[in-house]
């Protein structure tokens, strides 16, 4: 096992300290373990690039550590009342979006695609918005603008999906 993937599985690990901690108000330690977590994301794709160890089982792994550790800390707050419920499930559609195309991508084709730049973009802003929950009162703004970020990045990957899929259909014959 690579170096970046014990990375991805230790931000697994600390994703059930960081609920535990957020969900019962002990919002330092809560934010202690996100860090841990969101720091591995920032460690393990730069050390599987440079290393040349990036794997598919890392590609794998990576957006799921990400997305768990995320829903998780949203979650807590959505049980503490920082954020609404459906502030929260504004979260999950384009997450459940990208989920499934990624799903069906591999299916079809057994590719397994890396984040591009609107992906990027949206993690940044969510990190922000898990950042600014923990510690300012205006965490739920800076949760809808993540929210935003993930609906736009979201449609960037729908309509990229949907171009290469027409583009497959161009050369047959109807």
């Amino acid at each position: 096992m690579t170096l970046a993937n014990c990375l991805t599985f230790l931000r697994f690990v600390a994703t059930g300290p960081a609920v535990y901690f957020t969900v019962r108000g002990a919002l330092p330690f809560g934010f202690g373990f996100f860090l841990l977590g969101f720091t591995t994301d920032l460690l393990d794709g730069y050390l599987a690039r440079t290393r040349r160890e990036v794997t598919p089982m890392g590609k794998v792994l990576d957006p799921v550590a990400d997305k768990l550790l995320f829903l998780g800390v949203f979650a807590s707050f959505a049980v503490l009342g920082r954020i609404s419920w459906e502030a929260l499930a504004g979260y999950l559609v384009p997450q459940l979006g990208l989920g499934i195309g990624a799903a069906y991508l591999y299916l079809k084709r057994r590719e397994i695609r890396s984040a591009e730049i609107p992906g990027k973009a949206a993690a940044g802003a969510t990190a922000l918005a898990a950042i600014a929950l923990y510690w300012s009162p205006w965490g739920e703004s800076f949760f809808w603008a993540a929210v935003g970020a993930n609906f736009l990045s979201g449609v960037y990957y729908l309509l990229k999906l949907l171009r290469a899929n027409g583009g497959a259909r161009e050369g047959e014959t109807r």
